[in-house]
């Protein structure tokens, strides 16, 4: 008899996510959808069949031998080819610390993290190759102090959106008992904005800004949503909580001042993946953290329930093609992740809530 979850939905799309041809898709879907166990056999076939997918051999394919990909001094640039995006999609293809090519590139992304806890856009090398270029290209910078620029650089180039993003992938991939990644979480505690967001604190474009990012939010309280619960501690869980209530008070994607108005369209837009923010994520994250009950995520998971397909299938309505080292989903086309997700969300309403609302249920019929 299927589960209640899924009887709420157009159709059952279980058959074909667990088709192999996706190995990562299947292995979730087994854990978090079927509720196997780690030690079932159907999951350890999946998850021993997820490092030798040819998406993920693709991807280390490009992998230097020092661990990184593109350049070894800049690891967010280019944007999506360089070492931060692939640790990102490592995170999110089911890989972990026992894959000797993870470990290198784990212990490669470590040498960004600033004292402070944060990780950089850049390290230092590249601070000092952006000071000369800068002194070639005009006069700006021309009379600061080498090393004080540098530092500063550096420094200001921690970013709450990117450490949120890194730790996340870190937790993800077994490394959730590293000191490191405590640290990089209690600087993200710290940088809270009083109004449960947060902002990227050192950079020069919101040094006025008092208004959380949602960018900067969602991947902050999404590292902390995958943090072991036992090992949160009080000021972690002070810090969910008022990040959950900043997302919840503008019903994950409206302007709560201003009539409750879309913020942003393309936040309505389905994606993978999931870098940046849109419906899907908010919903994912609240719901991980067990708000699921909680009626203001009810817009969110109406439009969501919208966009579900006759086969009980979502499509991909944004996607980086040819921007990745590696191809993942077409955009326009039934998406395995992006289906994958939406279930995850749905399940946990329906196990929060008991259903997954009349208004809802209404809407999408």
């Amino acid at each position: 008899m299927p589960e209640k979850w899924i009887t709420e939905l157009k159709a059952d799309p279980m058959e074909w996510l667990l088709g192999s041809d996706n190995p990562p898709v299947r292995y979730f879907a087994l854990k978090d959808l079927l509720d196997y166990h780690d030690d079932d056999s159907e999951v350890v076939e999946a998850k021993a069949s997820i490092s030798g997918w040819e998406k993920v051999t693709k991807l280390f394919s490009k992998q230097r031998a020092e661990g990184h990909w593109e350049s070894p001094d800049r690891p967010y640039s280019p944007k999506y080819k360089a070492s931060y995006w692939q640790l990102m999609l490592l995170g999110m293809q089911g890989l972990d610390k026992e894959d000797e090519r993870v470990q290198r590139a784990v212990n490669h992304i470590f040498g960004f993290q600033h004292e402070e806890g944060g990780f950089t856009e850049l390290g230092l090398k590249g601070a000092r190759e952006e000071y000369a270029r800068r002194r070639v290209e005009s006069d700006r910078g021309a009379a600061a102090d080498l090393k004080a620029w540098t530092e500063e650089r550096v420094r200001a180039s921690q970013m709450s959106c990117l450490t949120g993003n890194v730790v996340l992938s870190l937790i993800r991939l077994g490394y959730c008992d590293d000191n490191r990644v405590g640290k990089a979480l209690d600087w993200l505690v710290e940088i809270q904005n009083p109004d449960g967001g947060w902002l990227c604190p050192y950079w020069e474009a919101h040094l006025k800004d008092t208004h959380g990012c949602f960018m900067g939010t969602i991947t902050p309280l999404h590292a902390l949503a995958e943090y072991p619960e036992a090992r949160r501690k009080s000021d972690m869980l002070k810090t969910i909580r008022n990040g959950a209530e900043f997302l919840l008070m503008h019903r994950l994607f409206k302007a709560d001042n201003h009539g409750f108005k879309v913020i942003n369209q393309s936040w309505l837009e389905l994606r993978f993946p999931q870098f940046f923010y849109d419906i899907l994520r908010g919903l994912l994250v609240v719901t991980k953290l067990g708000y699921g009950a909680d009626t203001r995520i009810d817009d969110a998971l109406m439009k969501l329930l919208q966009k579900q397909n006759d086969e009980g299938k979502w499509t991909l309505d944004r996607s980086l093609t040819g921007r990745l080292q590696t191809g993942l989903d077409m955009k326009g086309r039934p998406s395995k992740w992006v289906t994958l997700d939406a279930l995850r969300v749905i399940k946990r309403v329906v196990q929060q809530r008991g259903h997954l609302g009349v208004r809802t249920l209404a809407s999408q019929r």
